[in-house]
């Protein structure tokens, strides 16, 4: 028998994003430097974490991820995020538990044109010769330090980015209900490095992920990309397996 997530998203659709529509436009992101890395978790300890549309991925694991945004519709901004490694159907995705922008303009934006779980905050994304460093402040605490440690070249060839699937509250056959929509970044690599995950502080409670434990690390990678945050494409009803509940929205990225 196939497991499945075991959160029902409509108890809490209060606490949800809502989107005014899903038709935003897509916003085309150039030269961003991305920094993900990979940290088994034990899977007792993401109990709760995942919809019941979705599949956990075994092993379970996260992706602690960094985006700088060197150009934006709001300007330059850098981005962090906690995605659940998971699957829709036989499709690997990561399920955003929580995310911090540097400026207020983004979270505001991300929040209402994607569904995106996202606050404002300090995230700093710096580089040194032997390691890459992501941390994240909120109220002053820090919630989330790391590092790709002794970073080595590689092709961007072998490196995978997973599509991402958010938790939000979109209208839809006139009527605004929860939902998991699917966001499929595309990716074109200039640069790329892989190297070992280092974690120094992760607060769960502060990515919506109470009880939460980092294990061994798996892999880290940093790369610099242009990407976008496309059109939305799928959405999928939150209580059904997703062979049954995906509804296309729109054929392809350009579609009006």
């Amino acid at each position: 028998m196939p497991l499945y997530g075991t959160l029902d998203i409509t108890r809490k659709a209060a606490a949800l994003p809502t989107l005014a529509n899903l038709d935003t436009e897509a916003w085309t992101l150039p030269k961003a430097d991305m920094l993900q890395l990979l940290i088994e978790v034990p899977r007792s300890s993401t109990d709760g974490l995942l919809p019941k549309a979705m599949h956990p991925a075994l092993p379970s694991y996260v992706i602690l991820a960094f985006t700088r945004y060197s150009e934006s519709p709001v300007g330059p901004f850098t981005l962090a995020m906690l995605r659940l490694g998971s699957r829709a159907g036989a499709h690997p995705r990561g399920f955003m538990l929580g995310a911090v922008a540097s400026s207020d303009a983004a979270a505001r934006e991300l929040r209402g044109r994607w569904g995106f779980p996202i606050e404002s905050g300090e995230v700093k994304f710096l580089r040194r010769h032997d390691r890459v460093m992501g941390t994240v402040k909120k109220n002053g605490k820090t919630i989330l330090d790391c590092a790709l440690v002794d970073p080595q070249p590689v092709s961007g060839t072998d490196v995978q980015y997973i599509n991402w699937v958010t938790a939000a509250n979109a209208p839809l056959d006139g009527q605004t209900q929860p939902m998991l929509i699917q966001v499929d970044p595309k990716y074109t690599f200039y640069k790329a490095e892989r190297g070992k995950p280092q974690v120094a502080v992760f607060d769960a409670a502060a990515w919506n992920a109470g009880g939460l434990k980092l294990a061994e690390p798996i892999v880290g990678t940093c790369c610099t990309v242009d990407t976008d945050l496309p059109r939305i494409r799928f959405v999928m009803d939150p209580l059904k397996p997703v062979f049954q509940g995906t509804r296309r929205i729109r054929e392809s990225r350009s579609d009006e």
